[in-house]
């Protein structure tokens, strides 16, 4: 589920100079969260909506996979969305929300929390990855933020238009537990969830990995595998529709408040209240993040998509009937970032709440 956060409508809504009432215009022509605007904040593939954009090429086109390791030894690891010139080898993450919470210092990606006091809760951080990827290994080392209920620490993989999602999420209630989790195509399906016990994660740093096939998806700690989802487990037969993430998509982290969501599923899912005082900084720690591109990737969704048409074709032409994955891309409406929102809250999906 998306969570549309006040505090990311508020953030877009200063950032842009046109709201989005159909269409964008040709001079703000990026539509992200029903607002308007020309730089990366709107126009970064992903972020932006094509529905609502001013045209089909508004939107830039997604980048593509690079293998690369990230140890936030540099300023220019991880950027204000706002100064991305777009080229994805000079910066590797992008900090989407304004204020921007997120830097890299002392050789680490540091995402803070600090208290907006008018709202009575936490204004946190999302941070995406500069390029895109359809399949592959990725591999964090995280120190979370559980060290007080509420506070929710996240690594995933996501895009943000059709919903499809796999994910690492922490919680202040249980800081010696990890939670793996999966979304299909924007279904609110709050069954998928697996937690796995370890010792205490805001205490030291562990390796958290996803390897993403196109036949299952692994979730790995300090190289150990704690869970595996194979596609061919996830076939809806009422449907014959395989509910397997394959959309292209991007690597983010975030931190954001949970406790003080308003949200009552939500907030008993990750503790409540926040503990809150003037000065109280919550901080996630990144070390590294490793991307392992498998195969040949795809520089556009619309690509793999053709891939699959031709390949419905050859199957009917032969008299063939297959399951296959449904990949049509939905328009998102949640506003959030990270989960869009996380302005500090990401989309507020994953559990039963409201």
């Amino acid at each position: 589920m998306k969570f549309t956060s006040a505090f990311a409508a508020l953030a877009l809504s200063m950032a842009s100079s046109a709201l989005a009432q159909n269409k964008c215009t040709e001079f703000s022509p990026c539509s992200r969260e029903g607002y308007c605007d020309s730089d990366a904040m709107f126009c970064l593939w992903d972020l932006c909506d094509p529905t609502t954009s001013y045209n089909a090429t508004s939107c830039w086109q997604p980048e593509g996979c690079t293998s690369r390791t990230t140890t936030f030894d540099s300023s220019n690891d991880v950027i204000a969305i706002r100064t991305y010139g777009g080229n994805p080898q000079a910066n590797a993450f992008l900090s989407v929300f304004e204020p921007n919470n997120a830097k890299a210092a002392n050789g680490q990606l540091e995402l803070d929390m600090t208290y907006d006091a008018a709202n009575n809760k936490g204004f946190g951080a999302t941070v995406k990855a500069s390029t895109t990827i359809k399949y592959g290994k990725v591999t964090a080392r995280v120190k979370s933020a559980s060290v007080a209920t509420g506070v929710v620490t996240s690594f995933i993989i996501i895009n943000e238009q059709t919903g499809d999602e796999f994910d690492f999420e922490w919680v202040g209630k249980n800081p010696a537990e990890v939670q793996t989790n999966y979304y299909y195509q924007k279904e609110l399906d709050y069954t998928k969830m697996t937690p796995y016990a370890m010792a205490d994660t805001s205490a030291a740093y562990h390796d958290y990995t996803i390897d993403w096939t196109a036949e299952k998806t692994t979730w790995l700690v300090d190289n150990v595998p704690i869970r595996v989802l194979n596609r061919a487990d996830t076939l809806d037969a009422a449907t014959g529709v395989y509910k397997y993430p394959t959309s292209e998509a991007r690597v983010s982290f975030g931190i954001w408040d949970g406790g003080n969501s308003g949200a009552q599923g939500t907030q008993e899912w990750s503790g409540y209240p926040t503990p809150w005082s003037p000065t109280t900084v919550y901080k996630a720690l990144v070390e590294s993040v490793t991307i392992e591109c498998a195969g040949e990737q795809l520089p556009s969704e619309s690509e793999s998509e053709s891939e699959s048409e031709s390949e419905s074709e050859s199957e009917s032409e032969s008299g063939s009937e297959q399951p296959t994955d449904s990949t049509s891309e939905q328009p998102t409406d949640d506003g959030n970032g990270e989960h869009s929102s996380e302005s500090g809250e990401p989309p507020i999906k994953c559990r039963p709440r409201y």
